[in-house]
C-alpha cells in the first residue's frame, strides 16, 4: 500500500517494495497529480511490472536519523531541562536497541526496553524516560517516520504513592520562634498560607493581590509560566493580608518580594533559608520549601475541605493527583453523614 504526503511545497509518495520503504518526490504541489502517481505505483507493484529507478534510493529512516532531527527540534522548542531529558531518553533507546529502522520499534520491543531500564534506573526515573520517549515518538508519527506510536499501549510502572512530610501545628510554632523578621520569613509565611510554589511566590506582583476580594491571582506572564500552564485563584488568608499590607507600605516595586539589590528572590536561597530555620528548630531534615505546599494542603484536608477545592487552589491538573496524596487525611465522610441525622 502506498500513500502521499506533502513535504515542503511538493507531494511525496511513500511505499514498500521488496521489504524496503521508499519515498519518491512527485515533483508537484497538486494533490490530484500526486494521487495518480500513487495509483500507478500501486498498480505496477501489483502486476509485478514495477522497476526501481537508479535515482530512487530507499528512504533512510533509522532511529539515529530521527534522534538527530528530534533533538534539533527539542533544542529550539523546549526548556533546557526538557531538552536534557529528551537526550537522556533517546540515547538510552539507541544504546540499548541499536540504530535500527525506526519502524521496527514494536510494542513488545518497547516493553523489553522498559524492563531493561529498571536494572539501572528507579521506577520513577523509568517513567520519566518513557514519558519523554512517548512524546518524541508521537512527533515521529506526525513527521511520517512511523504510522503508530509503539509506546501508546505501554503502561508506566505503577509506583506506590508516598505520603509527603508536612509540618504539624507544633512544628509551625517551633519554626516561627526561630525565624527572623524580614523578607524570607514573609516568603515562608506566604507559602504556609497559600500553598504556592516558591517560583510562583517569587513572581508574585502587587497587581495579583486583591485586598478587597481577599484573593491572590497566580498567573502566567511573559517571563513566567506556572507548572500547569493555567492561571488560578488562591484565597487570601486574613493574617497573610495583614503581613502583605505592611510590605505594601514600604515596597514600591512591581514584585511583592524583592531583595535589597532590587532583584527577585532567588528560589534556591529561599529553600536554603527555610532548611536552615528547620535545622535550628530541630525539625525533620527532609523538610524543604515544597513541604510548605504539602503542609497547606494537608491541613486543609484534615479540616474537612473537599478535595475538589484543594485541587483548584493547588492548581493540580486532575482530582486524581489531589486524591492520591491527601484523601487519606480527610475525616471519614461516612461518619460525618451519619452524624448529620436529625432523629
Amino acid at each position: 500500500m502506498a500513500y502521499i504526503r506533502k513535504k515542503g511545497k511538493n507531494y511525496f509518495v511513500t511505499f514498500y517494495y521488496r521489504g524496503q520503504r521508499y519515498d519518491k518526490s512527485c515533483r508537484t504541489n497538486q494533490r490530484a497529480v500526486a494521487d495518480n502517481i500513487r495509483k500507478q505505483i500501486e498498480a505496477q507493484i501489483a502486476n509485478k511490472s514495477f522497476r526501481i529507478d537508479s535515482v530512487m534510493q530507499p528512504s533512510i529512516r533509522t532511529l539515529g536519523d530521527f534522534i538527530s532531527e528530534y533533538l534539533a527540534y527539542s533544542k529550539i522548542n523546549k526548556a533546557p531541562k526538557s531538552e536534557r531529558l529528551d537526550n537522556l531518553a533517546l540515547s538510552n533507546l539507541k544504546d540499548r536497541i541499536g540504530n535500527v529502522p525506526i519502524d521496527s520499534l514494536t510494542i513488545q520491543r518497547m516493553e523489553q526496553f522498559k524492563s531493561a531500564l529498571l536494572k539501572d534506573y528507579s521506577p520513577t526515573s523509568v517513567n520519566i524516560i518513557l514519558r519523554h520517549l512517548k512524546a518524541a515518538l508521537s512527533k515521529a508519527v506526525s513527521w511520517n517516520y512511523i504510522e503508530e506510536n509503539p509506546l501508546k499501549q505501554v503502561r508506566p510502572i505503577r509506583i506506590a504513592e508516598k505520603e509527603g512530610p508536612f509540618l504539624t501545628l507544633e512544628d509551625i510554632q517551633k519554626l516561627r520562634k526561630v525565624m527572623e523578621s524580614g523578607l524570607y520569613r514573609d516568603v515562608i509565611e506566604t507559602g504556609l498560607y497559600t500553598g504556592m510554589r516558591v517560583s510562583e511566590i517569587r513572581n508574585l506582583s502587587w497587581d495579583d493581590i486583591d485586598f478587597v476580594g481577599m484573593k491572590i491571582r497566580v498567573r502566567n506572564t511573559e517571563s513566567f509560566t506556572t507548572k500547569s500552564k493555567k492561571d488560578r485563584t488562591v484565597p487570601l488568608h486574613p493574617k497573610l493580608a495583614e503581613l502583605l499590607a505592611l510590605r505594601a507600605q514600604v515596597e514600591h516595586s512591581p514584585f511583592v518580594f524583592l531583595r535589597t539589590d532590587m532583584k527577585q528572590v532567588d528560589t534556591g536561597t529561599a529553600n536554603k533559608k527555610f532548611k536552615e530555620y528547620c535545622d535550628v528548630a530541630g525539625l525533620d531534615s527532609r523538610f524543604h520549601f515544597h513541604t510548605l505546599r504539602h503542609t497547606f494542603a494537608s491541613h486543609l484536608a484534615m479540616s474537612g475541605v473537599s478535595l475538589y477545592f484543594i485541587q483548584k487552589i493547588l492548581g493540580h491538573r486532575s482530582i486524581e493527583t489531589t486524591a492520591r496524596t491527601y484523601a487519606h487525611l480527610q475525616p471519614d465522610p461516612l461518619l460525618s453523614a451519619v452524624k448529620g441525622l436529625k432523629y
